[in-house]
């Protein structure tokens, strides 16, 4: 059974379509990728995920989470499903520049589990993803792919099922990045939680999504087992991702090799 089932989305901003019948899910545990250039509709299908009625407005389709339905076309959702988590794709927008790390993982803690109290289990977690005490710092004393796993260490606070990554390495450079994504995925796949990456990067999506779905103008193209996948994609917008040079697994395997070696 699936943990999350997304079955003929469709949404609409005015009489624009810009989600159109989409459909792909999510076992227990596993890694998929959504991949797709700009303007794909990829951030509309991440916001109809998390509740979220605008700007496009959800017209048509369901979700499944956890055994619990929820019909796109006539739900008024004020929030996201209980068990998702999200990290956006820029620590900037993720924390208060003026306000200590401590005091904002507090607040979070606080929010998710209703008690500010540092926790051995949250300096595990921490640990996990490799960053110590939080000391007395603020965002700046920190370099960002530090703040990125900040930012996923507090997601992960409520124990969710599935964590969204929306372009986690956008925002950082191909070395950090690769750090970044080392430790999530080794977090998740140690604690069995499911992980949802949106991202225009295909060798993200090879290296780490059991399968991928390929979205172009608001609709899923193609959805299938990754490596299969990007071996011999049927339709023509799948082979011309493919075949674009700038994704070449190739090319950005060694500074990936290079950081799990240390």
């Amino acid at each position: 059974m699936s943990l999350l089932k997304v079955q003929n989305l469709s949404a609409r901003i005015g009489r624009q379509v810009v989600l159109d019948d989409v459909s792909f899910d999510i076992e227990p545990g596993e890694c998929v990728a959504v991949v797709g250039g700009s303007g794909a509709g990829k951030s509309t299908l991440l916001r109809c995920l998390m509740g979220l009625q605008r700007p496009a407005v959800p017209v048509g389709g369901f979700l499944a989470f956890n055994g619990q339905i929820t019909e796109f076309d006539t739900s008024r959702r004020s929030g996201k499903p209980q068990g998702i988590a999200y990290v956006s794709q820029n620590p900037d927008h993720g924390f208060d520049p003026l306000k200590r790390l401590q005091w904002q993982w507090r607040q979070t803690a606080r929010a998710v589990t209703g008690t500010r109290d540092f926790s051995t289990s949250q300096q595990g977690l921490l640990n996990e993803l490799g960053l110590g005490p939080l000391g007395g710092s603020f965002p700046h004393q920190w370099s960002r792919g530090m703040q990125q796993r900040l930012l996923v260490g507090m997601a992960l606070l409520g124990e969710p099922s599935l964590l969204i990554l929306d372009e986690p390495t956008s925002a950082l450079d191909p070395l950090i990045a690769a750090q970044v994504l080392r430790s999530v995925m080794a977090y998740v796949r140690k604690h069995d939680v499911a992980l949802l990456i949106v991202t225009h990067d295909l060798a993200l999506a090879a290296r780490h999504a059991n399968r991928t779905a390929i979205m172009t103008s608001g609709r899923i193209v193609e959805f299938g087992e990754t490596r299969k996948l990007l071996r011999a994609p049927e339709t023509t917008y799948g082979q011309l991702l493919v075949n674009h040079r700038d994704w070449n697994l190739s090319a950005n395997q060694e500074a990936t090799d290079s950081v799990a070696a240390e």
